[in-house]
């Protein structure tokens, strides 16, 4: 089994929804940790880049590149009652050098508990905002006010993918599929949630590496 790193940086404020709210206080919330620290979800990462790579695949179909079979989508991601498994195994992406600040937090938080909390971690990757909506008289409907948290443009998250069944179509997807995805989060039609993302094998930026590739073939 190999080891990929996949980085994702936020180009635009980004609204990583959790699901749930924040008391009575944040009707929308962003996923973190329990010290406060914002993450990607694996779950969340797999389901963008799978579309991603459904997308890439498309487009070299449409472009007359015969670089990948449709049925490398399952063998990457994984399909229903597929006994043998997704070739890629993804994980959490987190904050660099994550571990030592998740530390740092916990202990300040028994140390300086008057100087810092979770919610002081919160806020020093997100903002707020309200919005209502508005009806067909250009009103704004007084019972619609909701106030959401969201992601500040610039953060940056990393981790690992683990690559099970390793091949040449394997990485070059999964690379091409990064460097593919534009959007992660909702609110998107509102300019949320804009990324770049790359895979990376030490030092190697595997994405722009395969794109290359691809574009010098094509002369």
């Amino acid at each position: 089994m190999s080891k990929y790193k996949i980085i994702v940086k936020l180009e635009s404020n980004c609204m990583l929804g959790s699901g749930e709210g924040w008391g009575s206080v944040i009707d929308a919330d962003i996923i973190f940790d329990s010290v406060g620290l914002p993450y990607l979800p694996a779950r969340r990462l797999k389901g963008c880049l799978r579309e991603s790579a459904k997308e890439v695949v498309e487009m070299m179909e449409y472009a007359g590149i015969g670089k990948f079979e449709s049925k490398i989508i399952d063998e990457i991601f994984g399909s229903s009652g597929d006994t043998n498994g997704a070739a890629a195994v993804f994980n959490n992406l987190y904050l660099p050098n994550y571990k030592d600040i998740h530390d740092w937090c916990k202990w300040a938080f028994q140390e300086c508990s008057d100087a810092i909390s979770s919610e002081a971690v919160i806020n020093s990757f997100t903002d707020v905002k309200q919005q209502t909506s508005i009806d067909n008289k250009g009103i704004a409907d007084d019972k619609s006010l909701r106030t959401f948290r969201f992601l500040k443009k610039g953060v940056e998250f990393e981790g690992v993918v683990d690559i099970k069944k390793e091949d040449e179509k394997t990485i070059a997807l999964l690379a091409l599929a990064c460097l593919n995805l534009r959007y992660i989060g909702t609110m998107r039609n509102r300019g949320y949630g804009k990324v770049s993302c790359r895979l990376e094998a030490g030092e190697k930026n595997l994405s722009q590496n395969y794109i290359e590739q691809i574009e010098r073939e094509a002369i």
